[in-house]
């Protein structure tokens, strides 16, 4: 009898071990399940959609499927600047914006779209997925009320002209040139001798058309999805700025999520915002293949005006930097792209 017993209590013993085991290895077996909202104003398809359905994948992978991200692409919850503010507030949970849209909230800001200051994909997520100077400024927005998940690397900006075969600086003096309504793309056209007119992104396309401007600037994958091809001829291939964009969530939310969560967000995000700059780099490649067979010319600038255009830039960047608490870090990215 006693001999039974000790076989019924190692069976227990063994049965709680066993059901101990399965738990550890499901991890999220006695959690409630989270839904939160990520909401953006790009376009279905579009590479900031991508980037939001495979980090949705991917912390519903991690987590078991207990964490939940609804994808509203499209300005649905807010167009950009709406979304920058949103998350802050904690009115969005999560987005996917432009950094420069935090230049008025966090110092620094903006300085991924400061012109000449670095060119390719490599120097881009070098500069802010690996190097202090994106610790620097994850920390700057943390403060805020934003935590960063990671930067993708949308590609390089080139300028397009409608009627004019732009080659070097000195041709830019007088062009109508189309600007967002931001102080660094005016003050670059200003340094480089244009005239900067300010204009929404989606009139732009009609402006080109009428002769409102004489060209714009914009990454290829943007000319290919507002069809600005049709309507300009030339490229100059100045990779004078980066697109970038940043995927963030809001603190005081991803504090009060469980650690084994919190870390489900962190990884998702960042192999999410890896797999993005991948696909990046293709998307930017496909695109300039697009606009060739499209019949666009395209001119690439030699070293000696390559060197003309950084050099008439240094005193707004300097300037910029200056008063954005950020000469340190234009400092840093000098030496990084040396």
């Amino acid at each position: 009898m006693k001999k039974l017993y000790k076989i019924r209590y190692l069976n227990i013993v063994l049965l709680v071990i066993l059901t101990f085991c399965i738990l550890s290895v499901v991890g999220f077996a006695q959690e409630e399940k989270v839904v939160l909202k990520l909401g953006h104003h790009h376009n279905v398809g579009g590479l900031v959609d991508i980037l939001s359905h495979k980090f949705k994948e991917l912390a519903g992978e991690k987590s078991n499927g207990l964490l939940q991200i609804d994808i509203y692409p499209g300005a649905q919850l807010g167009q950009e600047k709406e979304a920058c503010e949103g998350v802050l507030m904690g009115t969005l949970q999560i987005t996917g914006v432009s950094p420069s849209f935090y230049s008025e909230t966090a110092d620094g800001f903006g300085i991924d779209v400061l012109p000449f200051l670095y060119s390719t994909f490599e120097q881009a997520n070098k500069i802010f997925n690996e190097s202090s100077v994106g610790k620097e400024l994850d920390r700057r927005l943390l403060e805020k009320g934003g935590r960063i998940l990671g930067w993708m690397a949308v590609g390089p900006r080139d300028m397009l002209f409608v009627k004019k075969e732009v080659k070097t600086l000195e041709e830019f003096k007088g062009l109508k040139m189309r600007s967002p309504e931001s102080e660094i793309w005016i003050e670059m056209f200003r340094g480089l001798g244009a005239r900067p007119t300010p204009i929404t992104w989606g009139e732009c396309y009609t402006a080109l058309q009428t002769g409102v401007v004489d060209g714009m600037e914009s990454p290829p994958t943007g000319t290919i999805d507002m069809k600005f091809y049709e309507v300009t001829n030339y490229c100059l291939l100045t990779h004078h700025m980066f697109a970038d964009m940043i995927l963030v969530i809001n603190e005081k939310l991803f504090q009060e999520l469980p650690e084994d969560m919190q870390k489900v967000v962190i990884e998702a995000g960042k192999e999410a915002i890896d797999y993005a700059n991948q696909l990046a780099i293709k998307y930017h490649e496909d695109a300039m293949d697009f606009l060739k067979e499209e019949g666009m010319k395209f001119n690439e600038l030699g070293e000696e005006e390559l060197t003309k255009f950084k050099e008439a830039m240094i005193p707004m960047v300097d300037k910029w930097a200056k008063e954005h608490n950020a000469t340190d870090l234009v400092e840093m990215i000098r030496e990084l792209t040396k």
